[in-house]
């Protein structure tokens, strides 16, 4: 397969996902419409009372889905991709968390990268912190202790952190959405599998960064991220855990020790609550989840 010359200047249409965060969405939105490229942003508002499309002057190429409930991130991204696939004139489709910054020029890169090499169908730019340290664009999943660990100089990762990707029409179409059965985290480690299994490439463009203020919505979740996380962990071990699933249950049941051992009983109760979330995962995840005490 040749890239084609329209590539290179394929129409860019970005869903930004957002829950209870005016101002780093206005700020993320804003940023993004300084780029020719981006053409439609749909921002995607989880549990929304409203607050966030007020914040925003008129403009016809934001659209706002506004969810009554918090989905989580596979729903809700999914949702506006869904918004974006139904629009002939997107030709590649930016996903970008609501508390990130690209510059227009990494934007550019990003692009110019899936135009030079037809074997990619999702890039993802270099990510740091506010403070400059680097954080994720992927990781390397060990497959018997399912710790997950930074790629080493020219390693390839077995996963793109979905902060920020781009990805072609063609492989949204060919690898499907996001598995909803994820409320929160793994949904990206599960979807780089399954790019490999279907041998659609994926790589981080290291010359475009992206600037990611971490963790800005879990704070607000507190020890109930606990439950997403293993609930997360849980589904992936049955889609994907083989022989070493027992590895992985290991896993959970020294994380419900160790926070035990903290003193957090909240905490441990919660791991627990998502480990059984997780057996089978309910789809979509979010209505058991946000069902939790």
């Amino acid at each position: 397969m040749t890239p084609s010359p329209r590539d290179s200047t394929a129409r860019i249409g970005a869903v930004v996902l957002t829950w209870r965060d005016r101002v780093q969405t206005v700020e993320c939105v804003t940023g993004l419409l300084a780029s020719p490229a981006v053409t439609r942003v749909v921002v995607v508002d989880n549990e929304a009372d409203g607050t966030i499309q007020d914040a925003f002057a008129p403009d016809d190429r934001i659209q706002f889905v506004e969810l009554s409930a918090n989905t989580g991130f596979a729903v809700g991204v999914n949702a506006g991709m869904k918004v974006l696939l139904a629009d002939e004139e997107i030709d590649l489709l930016l996903v970008m968390n609501n508390d990130a910054t690209l510059p227009v020029d990494d934007i550019d890169r990003l692009r110019e990268a899936l135009a030079a090499d037809a074997s990619l169908g999702v890039v993802g730019p270099r990510i740091v912190t506010p403070d400059g340290q680097r954080f994720s664009a992927g990781g390397i999943v060990n497959r018997l202790t399912w710790g997950i660990r930074q790629p080493r100089p020219g390693e390839q990762p077995d996963f793109l952190t979905w902060a920020c990707v781009l990805l072609r029409r063609s492989t949204l179409e060919t690898a499907g959405l996001l598995d909803e059965r994820f409320f929160m985290y793994w949904e990206d480690v599960e979807y780089g599998f399954r790019l490999r299994e279907r041998g659609i490439g994926f790589a981080e463009v290291a010359d475009a960064v992206l600037t990611h203020a971490v963790s800005s919505s879990h704070s607000r979740a507190g020890s109930r991220i606990l439950a997403y996380s293993s609930q997360a962990f849980r589904h992936f071990l049955t889609l994907h855990g083989g022989a070493t699933t027992v590895t992985g249950l290991a896993r959970l049941s020294a994380k419900v020790l160790l926070t035990l051992a903290q003193g957090d009983r909240r905490g441990a109760a919660y791991v627990r609550a998502g480990w059984r979330l997780g057996s089978p995962a309910p789809d979509p995840a979010y209505p058991a989840i946000n069902a939790l005490p």
